[in-house]
């Protein structure tokens, strides 16, 4: 990032190539629109670029995109309220859209337990995304992305404790919720 700053190109596709894949994902499991998600990647890039004189190493290069990245879903999110937005994924089934990232599949499991797992996961993230923002965006950090909660805490912009607290009862109402339409605790479910 320091040589971004210092305006060599080489090093942002650099940095495009390195990120690309996990803030799309981070997005796309935020906003729950992959088409979406891939413009918002490419603000969140746009806005690196842009505010790249501005960054100062005292935190992670990583952190401060996931800022970016956290910011542009909540505005995301808050701008679909507003607008009481229905997208197109929505509207159509979800047996439609195989080449999506968070429906691939194991092909050593048999068609039943594929659909199952399939099934599974479509509820999980349903639950997920009726999260509030903050448990959401913080259970997605720690769950599919690795954060610490040190990084998290930067990215929310809150305390250690305060994210601890966060993961703790968005994994408890995800739990609820899942135990309600019988998906236990014994599931195969990653939270």
């Amino acid at each position: 990032m320091m040589k971004c700053r210092n305006g060599d190109m080489s090093a942002f596709e650099l940095l495009v190539m390195r990120y690309k894949d996990v803030i799309i994902n981070f997005i796309y499991r935020s906003i729950g629109d992959y088409h979406r998600a891939e413009d918002l990647t490419q603000e969140t890039f746009l806005r690196v670029f842009r505010n790249s004189s501005r960054y100062e190493p005292k935190s992670k290069f990583k952190n401060w995109i996931y800022l970016i990245a956290t910011n542009l879903c909540r505005n995301e999110v808050r701008n679909r309220k507003r607008r009481n937005t229905v997208f197109f994924d929505d509207l159509v089934p979800d047996e439609d859209y195989e080449n999506y990232p968070a429906l691939m599949q194991d092909v050593r499991n048999l068609p039943d337990e594929l659909y199952e797992k399939k099934e599974q996961q479509l509820i999980i993230q349903e639950k997920i995304n009726c999260l509030p923002d903050n448990q959401r965006l913080a259970l997605i950090l720690v769950t599919y992305h690795d954060l610490r909660y040190e990084a998290i805490a930067e990215v929310l912009d809150c305390s250690v404790s305060a994210v601890k607290s966060l993961i703790h009862r968005a994994r408890q109402k995800v739990k609820k919720h899942l135990v309600e339409v019988g998906i236990g605790e014994s599931s195969n479910a990653k939270l």
